[in-house]
């Protein structure tokens, strides 16, 4: 190999080392998407990922999706409604256990009408990127308690 094939050679090895480590520490500097809850887009939504209820989750999937009040409609199961008549610690072992009752109550009850509807998917949050209304299926939940 002459002079100028080495430096060539040299040159490209120290060009891949320097975009390999310039990647993994900008990689290792920033935190998943996913695990910060931040948006996502799909080809044409804007989701967060910790927001879908239940059904199709890749934003670029999505065709008929529904939004439901997450808060409210957990706050209309049984469980919820015993952790605040009977005053209830949230934090207690049992305030635990009925909140997480209540939030696969919630899921059920999503999944049941999302299938009963036609849509895709059901989220606490979603829009689209030309602004159209999304179908609330809430009172429709609501009636599964």
């Amino acid at each position: 190999m002459n002079s100028t094939g080495f430096l060539r050679f040299a040159c490209a090895l120290a060009c891949t080392a320097l975009i390999s480590f310039v990647s993994s520490v900008h990689a290792a500097s920033l935190p998943s998407l996913a695990a910060q809850g931040e948006s996502v887009f799909g080809r044409d939504w804007l989701v967060k990922a910790a927001d879908n209820v239940c059904g199709l989750k890749d934003a670029n999937q999505l065709s008929n999706p529904a939004v439901v009040d997450y808060d409210a409609v957990l706050a209309a199961t049984p469980e919820l409604r015993k952790l605040k008549d009977d005053k209830i610690d949230p934090a207690s072992p049992e305030g635990i256990r009925l909140t997480n009752a209540g939030a696969d109550r919630v899921s059920q009850a999503c999944e049941a009408v999302r299938t009963a509807t036609g849509h895709c998917s059901v989220w606490k949050a979603i829009k689209h990127r030309d602004g159209r209304v999304i179908p609330d299926i809430t009172d429709r939940v609501k009636a599964q308690f």
